[in-house]
């Protein structure tokens, strides 16, 4: 037998050095490669690389001669091996992963691609081998936190929109039905303005081209009505925010959360301590202010004539005789007399002035930017009216009640005690004229 022929009819062993028979272009492409390269003849390694061995933490004594499947994750051998012939077949041309079990008994997963080659004259199968496991532990959590966030969205009770540039809902979570009465698919693909009440469309679409334009906007926030199915408004606040990629803008995302029960909560709230305040400083018998608010509201009255220099006056009133009237007719009807005169002043002043039972029988009345002749007038038309009424406290029996006014300018930078004592001299001046009359400073 010549020396050639021993040479071809030579078996590989696992002694021998596989190396001695690659090229030594093969040998620098194989370290090069990046990726691990075995070769497997008749279901057994005949040649594996340094990276290959490094990758698994087997040698090549440790490989050569034995089964390439005794390698791999006993739950994947048979799909590696149905997926090894398609390929070798030519069915298919990607490369596959599976799971590999390595020198310390760590579960690797790995990209393989395997290829029909001949080696030392006999078909072999020649196979790169990549470690992933890396990026498959990265896929999964990146995969488990999309579920999880996906799961957050679509289970969230705040409405999450997606829109595109040009206002288009590309995609809306389920709560749009339970807030707005809309399935999902009945508001994707349309106007996100649509919705929208009309007082508050400006601010919607100002806010969406500043985080259209402009992607140093981080967020906007802000409250607005939008329709219900049913054609009702709800109050929502909403979050908007830029997506943006490559410092480009390619959709906006908006977090609407409904607050239409805490608005209206709100309103009752404000309403309940408005209406707290009123009863504080409204006397229950007349509907006019109490005597607590009136040293308020004239100690306003006076720091503002002072600053604008603007006149101011108040009168001072109070019923003829009507302790008389009380003892004859009783405490009810004599309620019954101060009632009608809180309605007759009401009725005689401007949304500017204000009236206040000041005690009893008593009444004071700011008019602020008034003078005394104006301040006149308006006394004259309350008696007047008062006049008017006629009661009946018996049967048969009519009664006019009239009352006594005192009335005075403010004095520039005057004390609220002597402006008050001033005034009230004044009425009791009137009494003492003989009633029914009006006296001014």
């Amino acid at each position: 037998m010549t020396t050639k022929a021993k040479s071809a009819s030579k078996h590989y062993t696992k002694n021998d050095s596989p190396q001695e028979d690659l090229s030594n272009l093969a040998n620098s492409i194989i370290s090069n490669a990046g990726v691990g390269i075995y070769i497997i003849q008749h279901g057994k390694f005949a040649y594996v690389s340094n990276l290959y061995q490094n990758l698994t933490g087997y040698s090549d004594k440790d490989l050569i001669g034995t089964s390439s499947l005794n390698y791999i994750h006993p739950d994947d051998r048979e799909m590696v091996r149905e997926e090894a012939i398609k390929r070798l077949q030519g069915e298919k041309i990607e490369p596959y992963e599976y799971r590999f079990v390595n020198k310390n008994k760590e579960i690797m997963v790995v990209l393989e691609m395997v290829a029909s080659v001949m080696y030392k004259g006999e078909r072999a199968t020649l196979g790169s081998f990549m470690d992933i496991t890396e990026r498959k532990l990265m896929e999964d959590k990146l995969h488990q936190e999309e579920q999880r966030f996906r799961a957050l969205i679509e289970h969230s009770s705040d409405i999450i929109v997606v829109v595109d540039l040009k206002g288009t809902i590309t995609y809306i979570n389920p709560a749009v039905e339970q807030v707005l009465g809309f399935k999902p698919e009945e508001r994707i693909g349309y106007k996100g303005f649509d919705l929208i009440h009309l007082d508050d469309y400006k601010f919607l679409v100002d806010s969406f081209d500043a985080l259209v334009q402009d992607t140093s906007v981080p967020v906007v926030k802000g409250e607005m009505r939008l329709r219900h199915k049913n054609g009702t408004y709800r109050t929502l606040e909403a979050v908007g925010s830029s997506l943006v990629k490559n410092n480009v803008v390619e959709a906006v995302i908006v977090n609407y959360r409904d607050i239409t029960e805490r608005k209206w909560a709100e309103d009752m709230l404000r309403q309940s301590e408005q209406r707290y305040m009123e009863l504080s400083i409204i006397d229950d018998l007349t509907q006019i202010y109490n005597s607590r608010h009136f040293y308020a509201q004239l100690e306003k009255e006076m720091e503002r004539s002072n600053r604008y220099d603007q006149p101011l006056t108040l009168l001072l009133l109070d019923l003829d005789k009507f302790k008389i009237f009380n003892d004859t007719y009783g405490h009810v009807e004599g309620d019954y007399v101060l009632s009608r005169l809180g309605q007759v002043i009401k009725r005689c002043l401007r949304d500017s002035d204000s009236a206040y039972r000041y005690g009893g029988e008593e009444f004071t009345i700011i008019l602020p930017v008034t003078t005394s002749n104006d301040g006149f007038v308006t006394a004259e038309r309350i008696q007047n009216e008062f006049r008017r009424e006629v009661f009946t406290p018996i049967p048969g029996k009519e009664v006019v009640v009239t009352m006594s006014i005192g009335l005075s300018q403010y004095k520039s930078n005057e004390n609220m005690k002597e402006f008050v004592h001033r005034v009230d001299k004044l009425m009791y001046q009137a009494k003492q004229n003989g009633r029914d009359r009006i006296c001014p400073a």
